[in-house]
């Protein structure tokens, strides 16, 4: 079982199950809420969630798949702890960044790429991970 929290801990939530993918994305969206270049994801069923703590704000957005997007978030220091997309409802792509424990982000190299066209030129692919100039999931190749 896997815990995630914000910032400033008012928040916590757990998900149960097994990891799907592990994404690195570079659409703009994910650059804009992030404040940086990307957001490194796993995918996790969201059947698996439960909130331990606190209750998350939410905003959705149509992104440039034309799939809806929410995002997950505090609504005290602002941290993204997960986002759910129309595209794939099931699964959470939760930010490894909120992930407790350093175990999740040191294995969490990417299995993929998304958006590899918005990437900055100054930052390498990831050695072995797909790359897909849009958005992809495991079952749904594009």
């Amino acid at each position: 079982m896997l815990e995630s929290s914000c910032l400033c801990g008012a928040n916590r939530i757990s998900f149960e199950g097994d990891i799907s993918v592990k994404m690195r994305c570079h659409c703009i969206d994910c650059r804009k809420f992030s404040g940086s270049t990307n957001t490194n994801n796993i995918a996790l069923p969201l059947a698996g969630m439960k909130i331990l703590k606190g209750t998350l704000k939410t905003y959705t957005k149509q992104v440039a798949t034309g799939n809806n997007m929410t995002s997950h978030f505090c609504g005290d220091c602002g941290s993204t702890l997960y986002r759910i997309s129309t595209f794939n409802e099931g699964v959470a792509a939760v930010m490894i960044g909120g992930i407790d424990g350093l175990e999740t982000i040191e294995d969490g190299k990417a299995h993929v790429e998304l958006f590899v066209k918005n990437r900055p030129s100054w930052m390498a692919p990831i050695q072995g991970a797909k790359q897909v100039e849009g958005t992809w999931l495991p079952d749904h190749e594009s």
